[in-house]
């Protein structure tokens, strides 16, 4: 697959199918993360697999969350919360969930740049995966302070993100996007 074809074709999945994705495959998907550009070449990231225990921890505070906030939404229909609350609590799922984080930091420069850079790692992990035939989706439920706990994320680092991955069981149609013409501009 060229790299422009699986920029266009990836999709964010909610659904996986039960084969397993191998530790093979994913060090390779990983691995491509880790060429991600960072200032001075700094790599702040960090990939972390979570194992069972520490899922049904996330699910339960991903479920919480979303009943304490999005779900009280009254423009979502009964059908779409029900889906939302069981993909929190199923993570759709995948056979693999990570949390990609990012060291603390100790200048303003790395303040800026980790979480952007940990950001493009995690840009680079999803064009490996879709490559491979596995597909994902990118979770904010990081920026939760209870999520970070659970993570055990030390003081001053960062999740930024929280990424199920697995064999996609369904591959939603293309969502539009707005024209690189339409957000262009050039300064004098």
């Amino acid at each position: 697959m060229e790299l422009q074809e699986a920029i266009l074709k990836r999709r964010t999945v909610r659904s996986f199918s039960s084969k397993p994705v191998s530790d093979e495959l994913l060090m390779k998907i990983l691995e491509a993360g880790t060429w991600a550009p960072s200032h001075g070449n700094n790599q702040p990231w960090e990939f972390l697999f979570i194992g069972p225990e520490t899922r049904s921890k996330l699910a339960d505070e991903y479920v919480r969350f979303m009943d304490a906030g999005p779900l009280k939404n009254p423009e979502l229909s009964e059908e779409r919360k029900q889906g939302i609350r069981k993909f929190a609590q199923t993570f759709g799922n995948a056979p693999v969930l990570l949390a990609v984080t990012c060291r603390p930091t100790a200048t303003d420069l790395e303040k800026y740049d980790f979480p952007l850079a940990t950001a493009a790692a995690i840009q680079n992990i999803f064009l490996s995966a879709w490559e491979n035939q596995i597909a994902g989706i990118w979770l904010s439920i990081g920026m939760n302070p209870n999520i970070e706990a659970i993570i055990n994320i030390p003081a001053g680092g960062k999740i930024a993100g929280v990424l199920a991955l697995g064999y996609p069981e369904v591959i939603p149609p293309v969502q539009p996007r707005t024209s690189a013409a339409e957000k262009f501009r050039r300064l004098p």
